[in-house]
């Protein structure tokens, strides 16, 4: 790898700690060289050729040079390379003088070079540090030879020359291999770590938005670790990292686990992709348990699951799951599964009802005694009934995708309300349009028409026949549109407006129980609420169902 693309690499970022501790280093090694001159004049003398006073000063340029090299060994002043370019640089000028004012080669302090030349393998790579190990030894053979020369040392001094600048060039290449194998290890360990925190992240985010609880629980049952679902189910309030629930849930799993095996909901699609079912969950021991989350609130009945542990920690994960969530769903399910099978038998039984009333008018034709006749029309309004109930089942099995758009309210409502007035062959006047905004139902209208004849039909089938005894009303106060059916009846009585929305669900002998229901699955395709209002809730008015249309998408709003 040239050195350009090595230095300028960002990974070499932390090799900044390194070269901090290399200018450490030498400022202790300029430090011990002003000592060493004291012992050098005591013990040995200074080589002949250079006197003391270069030695001294050299010495103590060399200190001032390591403290000023250690406080520029920052990141953000200088780039790595050119800081240790410079330092290798000095360090090699400093101690080559250095060793010759002393006894030359012969002396101890040659040894020093090993310092600069490995810290360059270390932080500039293998290559690079060849260089100043070269022009190390170099030096060495040169500074031998000369002395030589002068007759200041023997052949001696040229062969331990040799050998200090060979054995300098093996430290720079086994450090700078060693330094680049370290590097790469810690490259490749900063590379799973990063990979490991966004795992750790992912995860978190995915259990944080699971609906089953998660918990992880030491062996004196302190929490570990905790998702927001676990939190809500043990009755945590927000703010307060207690959890009221968790003695329950500890108490629980303390107790002998019961050998029934824990059911939890899977989703398992069949050839059509859209079917559910309850199957045994693997791993682990379920325990049952009840947590009060507030006084005037129900106990919730919940269901922990403690997993098999597969490692050697003493940690234990916990899933805590709501019984009656898991209920509810098995029952949406079931009821789905009933709707599918009530969209097959009304499309078989469309056919030959069509062909019994069919049958019936033509027979009608040739009777002639008025009790027949009422025999014949009684087959004949059954009929009508059925196929009501047929097309209200296969309107909410093939009920698509809603489409939103503006709808303008007076021409709208006028047209559905005339179009009920001519099928049903009731009093117009009735029914009231009141319309008090001029911004147009966001809706879509073959959804909204089918609503709008359910409601009607519902409030004239229990109004009085006075005049305006059925009102429409369409409003934009306060910056939510409502669209409201209300009439003069008696309204739904109170044993049945908790399921007033639910299936089959009627209080008329002849009603079909699904109205409401497709009233409210079409209302829900179009992101629009409704809702019933008794007359106690809204005096003087009577009785209403309110439509809460959804606002209209920012880009077109007005």
């Amino acid at each position: 790898m040239p050195l350009q693309a090595q230095v300028s690499d960002p990974r070499l970022s932390g090799f900044w700690r390194p070269l901090r501790y290399f200018s450490l280093a030498r400022v202790a090694v300029a430090g011990v060289l002003l000592v060493y001159l004291r012992l050098m004049r005591s013990a040995f003398g200074i080589g002949s050729g250079v006197d003391a006073t270069t030695f001294v000063a050299t010495a103590i340029g060399y200190m001032v040079a390591a403290i000023v090299l250690l406080l520029v060994s920052r990141p953000g002043r200088f780039r790595l390379e050119t800081l240790v370019f410079i330092q290798v640089t000095v360090d090699l000028i400093a101690l080559v003088v250095l060793i010759y004012a002393g006894r030359g080669v012969m002396d101890g302090l040659a040894v020093l070079l090993v310092l600069p030349n490995a810290g360059a393998a270390i932080l500039i790579g293998q290559r690079p540090s060849l260089f100043f190990g070269a022009l190390s030894a170099i030096a060495l053979m040169l500074m031998a030879v000369f002395q030589w020369l002068r007759g200041e040392a023997t052949e001696v001094a040229i062969a331990q020359a040799g050998l200090i600048g060979a054995a300098l060039l093996g430290t720079v290449l086994i450090v700078g291999r060693l330094a680049s194998l370290l590097a790469a290890q810690e490259r490749l360990a900063a590379k799973r770590g990063e990979d490991l925190r966004n795992q750790l992240a992912v995860t978190q985010a995915v259990i944080s938005e699971l609906h089953d609880g998660v918990l992880v629980l030491s062996e004196q049952g302190e929490v570990r670790a905790i998702n927001r679902s676990a939190r809500v189910m043990l009755a945590a309030v927000d703010g307060d990292d207690a959890l009221p629930g968790l003695p329950s849930l500890w108490s629980a799993l303390q107790q002998p686990a019961s050998t029934e095996p824990a059911l939890s909901l899977i989703v398992s699609p069949d050839s059509n992709g859209e079917s559910d079912d309850m199957r045994p969950m693997s791993g682990g021991r379920a325990v049952t348990f009840s947590v009060a989350p507030g006084t005037n609130q129900p106990e919730r009945l919940l269901r922990a699951r403690q997993l098999d542990s597969t490692g050697d920690g003493r940690d234990t994960v916990v899933v805590v799951e709501d019984l009656g969530r898991l209920e509810r769903r098995a029952q949406q399910l079931k009821l789905a599964s009933m709707g599918r099978l009530s969209a097959s038998i009304a499309h078989e039984i469309r056919n030959p009802l069509a062909a019994i009333r069919h049958a019936n008018g033509l027979l009608g034709e040739r009777l002639d005694s008025p009790a027949q006749q009422r025999l014949a029309a009684i087959v004949e309004d059954n009929c009508v009934r059925i196929n009501r109930i047929i097309e209200d089942v296969l309107s909410i099995s093939r009920r698509g995708s809603a489409a939103p758009e503006p709808i303008a309210a007076a021409a709208f409502l006028a047209r559905v309300i005339a179009e009920y007035v001519v099928q049903s062959d009731v009093d117009p006047t009735r029914v009231d349009c009141c319309i008090e905004s001029e911004e147009p139902i966001w809706f879509d209208a073959g959804n909204l028409r089918q609503v709008i004849l359910n409601l009607l039909g519902n409030a004239l089938r229990h109004s009085s026949h006075a005049p305006g005894a059925v009102r429409i009303t369409w409003a934009h106060a306060g910056g939510t549109p409502t669209l409201s059916v209300s009439d003069d009846g008696p309204g739904v009585p109170q044993s049945v407006r908790d399921h007033l929305f639910e299936p089959f669900l009627t209080t008329e002998a002849r009603g079909t129980g699904l109205g409401l229901h497709l009233a409210r699955e079409l209302c829900n395709a179009n992101a629009a609420r409704i809702r019933y209002l008794p007359a106690g809730d809204n005096p003087p008015i009577r009785s209403q169902f309110v439509i809460e249309p959804a606002l209209p998408p920012a880009s077109l709003a007005r």
